[in-house]
This record gives C-alpha cells, structure tokens and sequence, in this order.
C-alpha cells in the first residue's frame, strides 16, 4: 500500500475535488504543521479528521532532520523570511511513518508529496521518497 504525506503546496495543485477523493482520504494525510497553513482549505475538517499526529516519537525524528542541516542554510527552513515552517516536521513524519513499518511484513510505503525542492532534497538525505502533486493527481484520477 502506498501512504502519502500531502505538502500545503501539493494541496492547493491538486485541487479541492482531488482532496475531497475517497482516494485522498484513504491514503493521504497531512502533519499538524500543514494544518496550520492550510487553514483557509475547504475541505480543512477533512483534513483535520485524517491528520498525522505530532507524537513525542516524530519530534525526536525531527531532531534528526534539523541537525542535517547546516548553519545558514534556508533551503529547508527560513524563519526570517517565514517560509518552510512545516516543511521541517513533513520529512520527520514521514520517518516515523517508515519507522513504524518496521519489522513489518505487509508494510506502507510512504512518500512526501510537494513541489518545495528544499523539502525534497531533506527528503531525500533521509531516504525519503518524494512525489510531485502531479503525480499523485494522475494516481487519484486512476483510482475513480
């Protein structure tokens, strides 16, 4: 099965009829960051309703984001220019998402979904498989 985590960005490409999907809702979530910027969504109780928890276990993989980065880089988290606040706790999810899977074995396979590059090149220094909102909508739209 594949799980994915949905960036605001890819929310506002994929469109409202897409996020209002059975195939959205049985596959996709987002992290109570992407919450907070999304809160003029729509379909917001939907996504609140199917939200990933921020549990203690993704605020420790969320220190293993952070200490990836290097001093001045804003690639992946700008608070001055206030860009990329969720971005962070999206590609630490997505750890404790895969973290869970382990020792499983009918596991998820999770995958981030944004058109951000600073969150896909984060994604991708964790091993974190990223997918642009373009193609999760082909996905949804084949599932209809």
């Amino acid at each position: 099965t594949n799980r994915y985590l949905v960036d605001n960005n890819a929310l506002i490409a994929l469109g409202r009829d897409r996020v209002a999907s059975a195939f959205f809702r049985a596959y996709c979530q987002v992290t109570t960051d992407v919450l907070r910027e999304a809160e003029e969504h729509p379909h917001l109780a939907q996504l609140q309703a199917n939200a990933y928890p921020l549990t203690p276990a993704v605020l420790s993989q969320l220190r293993t984001v952070m200490t990836q980065l290097t001093i001045g880089d804003t690639s992946l988290v700008d608070l001055y220019g206030n860009k990329g606040t969720a971005d962070p706790g999206l590609v630490a999810s997505a750890l404790d998402a895969m973290a869970a899977n382990e020792g499983v074995l009918f596991h998820e396979e999770w995958a981030v979904v944004t058109n951000d590059r600073g969150v896909a090149a984060a994604a991708a220094r964790h091993g974190v498989v990223t997918i642009k909102p373009a193609e999760l909508a082909r996905r949804v739209d084949e599932s209809d």
